[in-house]
């Protein structure tokens, strides 16, 4: 560096010396130094695009990514064919979530050097960032083709599998994975993943065991793990791991400064907070429990979505039900839980309720509609010898839904035979959609944000037929006959096999016994419908 110097005094617009002086100096660990060594080289030579990445590549090594990409640009204006400068800009880019300008970068390399494999897995990590699926999976199979035994190719090609669905391929490319990099905490889960949603539950819990050997602190693991046991019946220790993810977290009551977490113990005086978290179907299902609380002793104070307000009131006597409120106090009005003296998530409620199967005997019905609309409804249809309900659609998942067409189609000859009636119990059904079915609908009563009347719509039915979704977690709490149709991977609370849920004895499910095959489940349907309707002629 001395040399560097001398030479420096003697020529101070040598630019090859202040090149020279900036990497030593950086080299040292003066980086500081460096840094101002290539600015005297770069006003020396403003459009030197080495300096320029040289000078990025010392703001990266100082955590100052922002201006580092902002360098990289430059230098990539200077010279765009250089594709080492333009690969190192992209991976910045996509750690400042720029995935647009990331993606072109990688494209950018991929056509500078077409045989390098990580710009073509890189370009496909981006890809699958900004949701473009097909594209990512071309880009990655390149990559996989130019480096098969490359984590990173197995890795993202088995996350974009797992976007798209294609569970077997998670299952191969996470596998494959596990063989390159045995620690890979992610590679177990994504196997684990697959094989949970593909029906072997009992499969994915052994990986998720070893991957949480390695990461015992993993909450996300722990909560998948715990869905797993759920839906084989091991409900104790499913409720335990679910329990993880809510003791990491913040109370729901107020948090820290609200009352203290509950620990299912007796409450002499005071009540208990119970805070509902958001979905509809799932508060209703956890609220069935309080009743339960109250035959001990428990007070309760249920915190829930405002649209259930009026129906849990009347369904509850001697709980306290108000609206849930969004921010870090569960209760919209200030004060009204001061004698609150322990909360509980709802959903943490059956770690001490709901620890066996035979805790499932205190299990009813406990939903009350009103009984005045109830009435009103059931005259409204008093001709049709019977009511049916349906709902076919849910906003939250594609997999869940089935056609409408399909559905009616299956239904037409036994409710020909019983002379009865379909009635919409749909939210965002449209015109066509009725008139193709031959649906009756309520047009005073909207199934999203009047959950009291439409509870009252469900009551007044003979039977509801619906996928999962809200209507079918009404009916099962109201205890009117309901028919579920389940995809092949339902939610935890169906369980995997059987006609019962023993959430909601009055509810029957029917499964798919191929992932997204109605047919058997509406062939299935159109069967059982055939014996009501000939008793009801």
């Amino acid at each position: 560096m001395a040399l560097y110097r001398l030479l420096l005094r003697a020529d101070p617009v040598n630019a090859d010396g202040w090149r020279l002086l900036g990497k030593a100096v950086a080299k040292a660990g003066d980086r500081r130094t460096g840094l101002a060594c290539l600015r005297r080289l770069i006003a020396l030579c403003p459009a030197d695009a080495t300096a320029f990445a040289e000078y990025a590549a010392l703001l990266v090594d100082q955590g100052e990514e922002a201006g580092a990409v902002a360098v990289y640009g430059v230098a990539l204006r200077c010279d765009p064919l250089m594709a080492q400068v333009a690969f190192q800009h992209g991976m910045l880019l996509y750690r400042q979530g720029a995935l647009k300008q990331a993606e072109v970068a990688f494209r950018t390399v991929a056509l500078l050097v077409p045989d390098l494999a990580m710009a073509h897995i890189n370009r496909g990590a981006v890809l699958h960032a900004q949701g473009a699926q097909e594209a990512a999976e071309r880009s990655l199979a390149h990559g996989r083709r130019l480096a098969p035994e490359t984590v990173e190719a197995a890795l993202n090609s088995a996350l974009v599998a797992m976007a798209q669905g294609r569970l077997p391929d998670v299952e191969r490319h996470g596998g494959r994975v596990i063989v390159l990099a045995p620690d890979s905490v992610q590679g177990y889960a994504l196997v684990a993943n697959a094989r949970v949603h593909r029906g072997r539950p009992q499969n994915g819990i052994a990986l998720y065991d070893r991957a949480l050997h390695m990461e015992p602190d993993n909450t996300g693991l722990r909560v998948n793990r715990g869905v797993a046991r759920l839906l084989l019946g091991e409900m104790a220790g499913g409720w335990d791991d679910l329990a993880a993810h809510w003791q990491s977290t913040a109370p729901p009551g107020g948090g820290e400064d609200g009352p203290p977490r509950w620990s299912g113990a007796a409450i002499a005086a005071g009540r208990l907070l119970v805070v509902g978290q958001p979905g509809v179907g799932d508060e209703i299902l956890f609220a069935s429990l309080i009743p339960e609380l109250a035959e001990t002793g428990i007070a309760c104070r249920l915190a829930c979505d405002p649209r259930l307000v009026p129906l849990l009131r009347r369904s509850l006597p001697g709980t306290e039900v108000v609206a849930r409120a969004d921010g870090p106090s569960a209760l919209a009005a200030p004060g009204s839980g001061a004698d609150s003296v322990a909360q509980v998530r709802a959903s943490d409620l059956p770690r001490y309720l709901r620890r066996r199967p035979e805790d499932f005997a205190r299990q009813r019905p406990y939903l009350a509609a009103d009984r005045h609309k109830v009435a009103a409804l059931r005259a409204r249809h008093g001709d049709a010898r019977l009511c049916i309900g349906i709902s076919w659609r849910s906003v939250a998942s594609e997999a869940r839904s089935l056609g409408l067409e399909q559905l009616a189609a299956a239904l037409a000859p036994g409710l020909a035979a019983a002379g009865g009636r379909l009635i919409n119990l749909q939210y965002g059904a449209d015109d066509r959609e009725r008139c193709l079915a031959g649906l009756f609908h309520e047009p005073d009563i909207d199934p999203s944000g009047d959950l009291d009347g439409f509870a009252a719509l469900v009551a007044a039915m003979d039977l509801v037929i619906t996928i999962d979704n809200t209507t079918a977690h009404i009916a099962g709490g109201l205890g009117v006959p309901g028919w579920v149709l389940l995809p092949f991977m339902p939610a935890w609370f169906w369980g995997l096999r059987g006609p019962a849920t023993p959430w909601y004895p009055s509810l029957r499910l029917f499964r798919q016994a191929i992932p997204g095959d109605w047919s058997g489940v509406l062939a299935e349907v159109a069967e059982a419908l055939r014996p009501i309707g000939g008793t009801r002629q």
